[in-house]
């Protein structure tokens, strides 16, 4: 291993250290919400005199309601929710009211500061009143100087009003004036909307769909809502268990409460009976009073009756809320399990079929390798196939699928276009007028004997001329079956690969030619007589039927003048794998002849050879 690489593996592996010591370091953080929860919790107790929990979990698990009928229940619960908390603050209103908290000395000054600054309020109004009727009898100056003092009252009462606020906010905040506080909570309620929080239900306007509203068929479309209803359903538990926890305290109260009644002695309505020095004294203890204390508490032990209920009933709502959830998400749980089903069938089926189809070409030769490539592709279709059904089973149809599936067949229309092309020129090329194994072909200028006709490409065995059908180069040639859709090719070949050969005779001009053309015509017709029928047959047999003629492969004489005498030609058929043995026959015929009639031999020449123009097919693509 080189330097550089043994650098590259420490970095590596001194990252993979240091994150995996940060994941282990950061682990508790991971659980954010439970700290946000505890953070809100210790915030609600220090801040609000009032358990308003009952409402705020309703608040919080509103917006988590997506059918009409967790809607409903949503509904029910912000309702008792909010009606346990206007029960709960009259009763901390009473208590309040009741009970003052012990006051502080810093209390005690701001409590008497608020007293002065009230007593002086009520003399700027008072002084304001007399100055307004005094001026409504006065005239003339004395009326002027009335409204003079009557700005100047206005002005002191501002300054004692707004001194009077910040000395009571003071005080509220130092918690010394609990019934204040409570008050104020009670006009914030009011304010905000608060107290109408029931018209607040279902997710906030403008969210994306919920995913427990899906409707794909799909695993992980299912594994996502089941996770979502099983987050909620923890929640709705949580929250009847609060619910039900403050049913128990309160009744405990109200246990106490009431056996306090029984014996007769004054109700406990808070924690802190002693007040301040500077609180008001406590009020006469007369019949009147004693009943109208007793009055009270009825009322406070009505109210938390009242209170114990909704939290009961709150308990319910959330109860029947969570069975719902569970029922939803059990069907999407049938529903993952009836995909896994399907993916578990694909996966057999895919396999069932690749076993069949290794039986079926189990019996093929290894020579036949066109065989071997058919079942090669055969199986790669079954598994690309049960590949894509899988995935539509786990992840679904996509939305945009059209879009996808056209820009993905544009795309590999343009990668793989001499793949496409090439495997449809394979269906040409095995039609009627297309190329077999064995036939001798002219492809883009080369010539040679088709060895294979793939489903891609197509190989021939090259030779250096087409008619050099005995001697071949020992290439092997492979070409795209592209050729038969956008180029030519030509196939010499009908079943017997025929071609003219020519022999040329001279004759000197003192020799009789008329006797050498018959010797010629009668050696060539005995020496071709069997390929000639054979070739005839087959040209007639692959012309069109509408063509009414007949061809002849006869051989053929044509005499002619030339500088030395007179030049005899002799065209005769032969297959092109037989030419040279064919020729030679009849070159012996020849010379044997020209030998009985004097002729010198060199009288003997060949020519090209052409192709015999009934068995060429040239298919122009």
């Amino acid at each position: 291993m080189k330097s550089y690489q043994k650098a590259t593996w420490a970095v590596l592996l001194a990252l993979l250290l240091t994150a995996l010591g940060a994941v282990i370091f950061t682990r508790s953080w991971s659980d954010y919400r439970e700290r946000l929860r505890a953070i809100r919790q210790a915030q609600r107790n220090t801040s609000s005199p009032v358990d308003t929990r009952a409402l705020d979990t309703a608040q919080q698990l509103a917006s988590f309601a997506i059918t009409h009928l967790e809607q409903d229940y949503a509904a029910q619960a912000l309702r008792l929710g909010d009606h346990s908390v206007d029960l709960a603050f009259s009763v901390a209103l009473h208590d309040a009211a009741e009970n003052p908290v012990p006051l502080t000395p810093q209390a005690q000054q701001l409590s008497a500061r608020v007293k002065s600054l009230t007593a002086a309020v009520d003399a700027d109004q008072a002084r304001i009143g007399q100055f307004t009727a005094a001026a409504a009898r006065a005239a003339g100056a004395a009326k002027d100087d009335l409204q003079t003092l009557i700005g100047i009252a206005q002005a002191q009462l501002a300054l004692d009003q707004d001194d009077l606020e910040d000395a009571q906010q003071e005080l509220i905040r130092i918690g010394g004036d609990r019934q204040a506080a409570i008050q104020k909570l009670i006009d914030q309620r009011k304010t905000t909307g608060t107290a109408d929080a029931t018209l607040h239900v279902g997710p906030p306007a403008g969210s994306a769909p919920s995913i427990e509203l899906t409707q794909s068929a799909s695993i992980a479309a299912d594994v996502r809502a089941w996770m979502s209803l099983s987050a909620k359903e923890k929640l709705l538990a949580q929250a009847r268990a609060d619910a039900t926890a403050r049913a128990n305290a309160l009744s405990a109260s109200h246990a106490a409460i009431q056996k306090t009644f029984d014996e007769g002695s004054p109700a406990p309505t808070g924690n802190a009976p002693n007040a301040g020095a500077d609180q008001a004294a406590p009020e006469a203890d007369t019949p009147l009073s004693r009943l109208r204390r007793q009055t009270e508490d009825k009322k406070n032990l009505a109210d938390l009756g009242k209170r114990i209920e909704a939290e009961q009933q709150l308990a319910s709502v959330y109860s029947n809320w969570a069975d719902l959830v569970e029922s939803r998400a059990r069907g999407f749980l049938h529903e993952i399990f009836v995909s896994v089903l399907w993916v578990l069938l694909i996966g057999i089926a895919i396999l069932a079929l690749n076993e069949l189809v290794q039986r079926l070409f189990a019996g093929v030769s290894l020579e036949r390798r066109e065989m071997h490539t058919m079942r090669a592709l055969i199986l790669f279709s079954l598994q690309a196939l049960g590949l894509l059904a899988i995935l539509l089973v786990i992840f679904g149809m996509p939305s945009n699928l059209a879009t996808v599936l056209a820009l993905a067949g544009a795309g590999l229309t343009v990668a793989m276009k001499d793949f496409i092309v090439g495997f449809f020129g394979w269906f040409v090329l095995m039609g009627k007028d297309g190329i077999r194994a064995g036939d001798w072909v002219e492809i883009n200028g080369v010539g040679g004997e088709v060895l294979k006709v793939g489903l891609l490409h197509t190989v021939i065995l090259e030779t250096g001329n087409w008619t050099d059908a005995g001697h071949p180069t020992g290439r092997k040639v492979s070409f795209v079956n592209s050729f038969g859709i956008e180029g030519h090719y030509f196939n010499f070949s009908t079943s017997g690969q025929w071609l003219w050969d020519e022999i040329e005779v001279q004759v000197p001009a003192d020799a009789d030619p008329y006797a050498i053309s018959e010797g010629l015509g009668r050696i060539a017709a005995q020496e071709t007589a069997e390929n000639a029928r054979t070739a005839e047959a087959e040209w007639n047999r692959v012309a069109p039927a509408r063509e009414k003629r007949m061809f002849s492969a006869a051989p053929s004489l044509s005499v002619r003048p030339s500088p030395l005498g007179i030049s005899v030609l002799l065209r005769y058929i032969t297959r092109a794998n037989e030419r040279f043995a064919v020729r030679a026959r009849i070159y012996k015929a020849v010379v044997d002849l020209l030998r009985t009639k004097r002729i010198p031999e060199t009288a003997v020449a060949s020519p090209n050879p052409q192709p015999a123009s009934a068995g060429r097919h040239p298919d122009l693509r």
